[in-house]
């Protein structure tokens, strides 16, 4: 069967644009964090990466032939995996801790809740709503709009005691808690929905072309209007991190626009190489996105937002070179020996 490249390509894009973020954000320095140019980079790898990454996750979730108890199985291995990570970015500030007497609490290093726990959770959530005999797109619906309009009570609600690592994991503005379930489970979900519906949709639009030009012409709109204060939510990390329902309408809005156009440069830019690059770079995420921040992560521990905007551009080409290269060593070994 042949492999889908729009997935692929969308992932690519969303990874090739959240390494910028976590470089800026561990490496340069609050001026520069703070220019123009750094705005930019988090506006960039904010709606179009993680939440169009988490749709795609949802989807194949939704298209898997796996049974229930594979998809949990994985879902709870994505959910070491990010416990493994954590553990690996942070091991040079972990061995500051540990021998070096740095006064810093290693656990909310390792149980700081980002995408690969977000992932495994998710997963594992959307497992069971497949499992169901009946109803799945409805509980899926009302799930999405439950999730994403209850998310800004569950963060007031959930704000607890300083040492607590198991809220974070599901909501409150808690400062190691990037991508809990409120609001983050609204995106995969929203992807598992698409999957059910997605015969009857596009065959209704593809019918309706009239009526898909007003929709599109309206939510480019909306997304026009209330443009200021996407950018402005998206760049002020803890509010992206716990974003409202009305931004989630926003990003729901942008990725429609996105994957209309990357599917239309798909279409007529298939073979240009940056684009079978991006491709390979989506279709190899999960290796290249563990190396990337296991290099980042421990060199952050040494200079930790010292360094200058200027610096910026060599140390993302040379961080980036050296993820592709080793991804390209492990993918060679994986494919080799069929691990």
């Amino acid at each position: 069967m042949k492999r889908n490249p729009l997935p692929d390509l969308l992932k690519g894009f969303a990874v090739f644009l959240i390494i910028p973020i976590h470089i800026l954000e561990t490496f340069i320095d609050y001026p520069g964090r703070e220019s123009t140019i750094g705005k930019v980079l988090l506006f960039l790898g904010g709606p179009v990466a993680v939440p169009v990454f988490m749709m795609v996750m949802g989807y194949f979730v939704a298209v898997s032939n796996k049974s229930t108890r594979e998809n949990i199985v994985r879902g709870v291995k994505i959910f070491i995996l990010g416990f493994l990570l954590n553990i690996g970015l942070n091991f040079n500030l972990l061995m500051k801790i540990k021998f070096s007497g740095w006064q810093i609490e290693p656990l909310q290093y390792i149980f700081g809740v980002d995408i690969f726990y977000l992932a495994g959770l998710s997963i594992i959530i959307l497992s069971v709503i497949k499992s169901l005999n009946r109803g799945q797109q409805w509980i899926t619906f009302g799930l999405i709009l439950f999730v994403s309009v209850t998310s800004s009570y569950f963060n007031n609600l959930l704000l607890g005691a300083k040492s607590n690592y198991i809220l974070p994991f599901i909501g409150g503005e808690y400062s190691w808690s990037y991508f809990p379930i409120f609001p983050w489970l609204s995106y995969p979900l929203i992807g598992f929905l698409f999957q059910k519906t997605e015969n009857p949709l596009l065959g209704f639009f593809n019918r309706k072309k009239a009526v898909s030009v007003v929709i599109l012409t309206v939510i480019f709109i909306n997304v026009a209007l209330f443009s200021q204060f996407g950018v402005e939510t998206t760049i002020a990390l803890n509010k992206y991190y716990h974003h409202t329902f009305l931004f989630f309408l926003w990003v729901l809005g942008v990725d429609i626009l996105w994957i209309l156009l990357i599917w239309y440069v798909d279409r007529k830019f298939s073979e240009f190489p940056i684009i079978v690059f991006l491709k390979w770079l989506g279709k190899n995420i999960t290796a290249f996105y563990v190396i990337q921040w296991l290099i980042i992560g421990n060199i952050a521990t040494n200079i930790f937002q010292t360094q200058k905007l200027s610096q910026f551009g060599i140390w993302y080409g040379a961080i980036f070179l050296v993820t592709l290269g080793i991804t390209l060593i492990y993918e060679n070994i994986r494919n080799k020996y069929a691990f």
